[in-house]
């Protein structure tokens, strides 16, 4: 009650409440409504999947044969259809608006990576491509989707996610007494 209350009460103008931080129940029920919505526009909520088939889209309009390749032909280009889909809309729209909602509230900026830290980059970001494969699907596609769904691979996805997320949190931060 006295949340709702402090919401409705909020007298700040909307550009100033948006750049603050959102409280974690604000920024739930934002996810839950956003996931909703995309449950009733389209189905199961994927990232994998729309980045797969961008690629793929992108390639063929340089001219290179996607269709002749098995993974596209199979997977995200059935039947040799290789057309715009609303959740390739949606993933464009994810970065979109990720970029105009930092530079809004000032927080973009183009940094240069700590050249020691390029490695854990690249092996983490390998390391995540190989876990969505296995794991048929990303975590926003196992989390958000695969549990309301009940799937058991999404159950094992997410448990599993959850144990890594522990032990790499506990290996990189035992050094500033911050581990769990």
């Amino acid at each position: 009650m006295e949340y709702g209350r402090g919401i409705l009460d909020d007298d700040r103008p909307l550009k100033v409440r948006l750049r603050d931080s959102w409280d974690a129940r604000t920024a739930g029920v934002a996810m839950a409504l956003v996931a909703s919505l995309w449950f009733w526009v389209h189905g199961h909520w994927a990232i994998t999947g729309s980045e797969a088939r961008w690629a793929g889209y992108l390639l063929a309009g340089a001219g290179y044969d996607v269709a002749g390749v098995e993974y596209w032909d199979s997977i995200p280009f059935r039947d040799g259809d290789i057309s715009l889909a609303i959740d390739m809309v949606m993933i464009a729209s994810l970065v979109v608006g990720s970029f105009l909602a930092a530079y809004a509230s000032g927080d973009f900026r183009v940094r240069k990576p700590k050249l020691n830290r390029v490695p854990n980059y690249a092996i983490g970001g390998l390391l995540m491509g190989v876990g969505s494969r296995l794991a048929a699907g990303c975590n926003i596609a196992n989390l958000f989707s695969g549990v309301a769904l009940l799937s058991v691979h999404s159950f094992l996805s997410g448990a599993g996610i959850i144990l890594g997320v522990y032990v790499m949190t506990h290996c990189m931060y035992r050094e500033v007494g911050c581990a769990i």
